[in-house]
């Protein structure tokens, strides 16, 4: 996630969060006419939380089957858009401007809105009848870059967080690191052990607008080693001692300039080699993640003593995904069950279009729902969707693909279908101008219509999976996923064209013991299929979505407790 968080009476001790890992599904009923889609304007509020539970990945609120579809860090301003596109939980707070003062003032803002909350964790929201959960700092497994290199910077030198000074020895000429003011500004590399070098080299970076170093000594001890006139071009330059040198740091001061538009410049790398040509300076920064995962147990831990009664979410990065290679097979196999335990509620934010700009990426979506559920164990999983273009990282807006409604449906069915059992949009946009909901009228107009049909068929989507194999057969090659849930004596068949190669196919569902001519109802599409014996046929568009419902009870099939 984008890339780029008064004081109530305890509850009484029934009001407890139930984490139940074993024991058969019961019958679930339907959803509390509170959650159920209505006609815009006359949704009633939900109802005041007294439990919430999970069971087989699914949440229970007051023992009623409930799916959430939440909106990220949305001002109190926007409450109100959220419910009206069918969400009905917001995540995450943030106290700044344009806030309200306090966390419980926002989570009472969402019960007017008609939506629960999830929430950073705080001792006073303990008991609110309106948390939904608490929710970890996000994406505790975001990588970040530290280093051992010790580089003091010279007086009177404006530092840029968004270029640490380690880039000048992290041994790639491409980085850099900004001098500002370029004019008579130094910088001092403290070696780790003293070394005996026979030459000295640097990298200028050479852009439009930027001052340049005319002139530049290297000095040690307080002693100047060489004075050098560097070429006015990027790449290495390598100046020779005039003899060897022992030091223990070396200090680079740039005596003289070429004026550019701005009075900052930068260098690429600065380097000293021995007499074996190794770099003494060199000091490669080490990949971190941004919170260690025994960081983010002892959080988790320290959230259920304070207060048990409510799930703890957590959202990762999509980097357990080996497809992005961010992590090497050891440490993500060690790192992400790790995580996965400080958590009761686990889910990812992976933007293919809105991130990377890369709409033939899309699938990632399936792939990581697939491999997070078998992390994650009995825990719930949930995925973040993107909803717009408008990104701050994927270049200029002009070059950016448009997110279209059927990219939003297919994410989102593409992640139901591999078994999550929450959902969550990602509405920023940073381009042409900054919004905390981006979405175009489409894409809202889209939003309402899917959020909508997930909480009409939430009892079906948290139902329990068919005792027997049902298969979707694909009459070339495109990728489809198939979900089979009973909802009382109802088969629903939740299916999806996830093929990001935007392909279309015909298709063959097999139902053991669906009789030939038996009628299934493809659910809000106003048509009806006829089956053939034991199975039926249906075409898929690119990025389709057909929900089937057949409303004989299965054969053999015990009847729902």
């Amino acid at each position: 996630m984008a890339h780029p968080g008064s004081t109530h009476a305890a509850r009484p001790p029934a009001h407890s969060f139930h984490v139940l890992w074993v024991g058969c599904r019961c019958c679930l009923v339907l959803l509390s006419v509170c959650v159920l889609g209505a006609a815009r304007g006359a949704e009633p509020s939900l109802p005041p939380i007294d439990k919430v539970e999970i069971r087989d990945r699914a949440f229970l609120v007051n023992g009623q089957p409930f799916f959430p579809i939440m909106g990220w860090l949305q001002p109190p301003r926007n409450l109100a858009l959220l419910k009206e596109c069918g969400f009905n939980t917001t995540a995450g707070y943030w106290g700044g401007s344009g806030w309200t003062t306090n966390a419980a003032e926002y989570v009472e803002a969402a019960r007017r809105a008609g939506l629960y909350a999830v929430m950073p964790f705080q001792p006073a929201l303990k008991g609110n009848p309106n948390l939904l959960g608490y929710i970890h700092d996000d994406e505790p497994d975001l990588d970040r870059k530290v280093s051992d290199a010790r580089i003091e910077p010279g007086k009177g030198l404006h530092l840029n967080p968004s270029t640490p000074m380690y880039k000048l020895v992290d041994g790639d000429l491409t980085s850099w690191t900004v001098l500002d003011p370029l004019d008579g500004s130094s910088v001092t590399i403290r070696l780790a052990e003293p070394a005996v070098i026979v030459s000295v080299g640097v990298a200028l970076t050479v852009s439009p607008g930027l001052s340049l170093p005319r002139e530049m000594t290297f000095e040690s001890g307080g002693k100047e080693l060489l004075k050098v006139a560097p070429v006015p071009r990027n790449g290495r330059q390598k100046f020779a001692l005039l003899q060897p040198v022992r030091i223990e740091e070396l200090t680079v001061r740039v005596t003289a300039i070429t004026p550019g538009r701005e009075v900052y410049g930068s260098l690429g790398e600065i380097e000293a080699w021995d007499v074996e040509g190794a770099n003494v300076l060199l000091s490669p920064p080490r990949q971190v993640p941004q919170a260690r995962p025994e960081v983010t147990l002892r959080k988790y831990a320290a959230f259920k003593a304070a207060d048990a009664t409510r799930p703890v979410f957590m959202t990762l990065t999509g980097d357990f995904l080996p497809f992005f290679k961010k992590w090497s097979e050891a440490e993500r196999t060690s790192m992400y069950p790790a995580y996965i335990q400080a958590s009761d509620v686990v889910g990812y934010d992976i933007y293919p279009i809105y991130g990377w700009n890369k709409p033939d990426w899309l699938d990632l979506n399936h792939d990581a729902t697939e491999l997070l559920l078998r992390l994650a164990g009995p825990r719930p999983v949930y995925a973040w969707i993107e909803t717009s273009k408008g990104g701050q990282w994927t270049g200029p807006l002009e070059g950016q693909h448009d997110v279209t409604p059927e990219d939003i449906r297919a994410e989102v069915w593409m992640c139901l279908c591999r078994g999550a059992t929450a959902i969550g949009y990602f509405t920023h946009v940073w381009k042409p101008q900054f919004a905390e909901f981006g979405a175009t009228d489409a894409n809202r107009r889209a939003l309402r219509e899917i959020n909508t049909q997930i909480t009409r068929l939430a009892p079906a989507l948290l139902g329990r999976p068919l005792p027997e194999p049902v298969a979707l057969a694909a009459q070339s090659d495109v990728k489809l996923d198939l979900m089979a849930r009973q909802s009382g004596q109802d088969v629903f068949l939740f299916t999806v064209n996830y093929d990001a190669r935007l392909k279309n196919t015909d298709a063959t569902i097999t139902l053991p013991g669906l009789r030939a001519g038996e009628p299934v109802e493809v659910v809000d599409e106003n048509r009806t299929l006829s089956s053939q014996d034991g199975a039926f046929k249906d075409t898929y568009a690119p990025l389709a979505v057909h929900v089937y419902r057949v409303r004989t009870a299965r054969p053999g099939t015990p009847a729902p407790h």
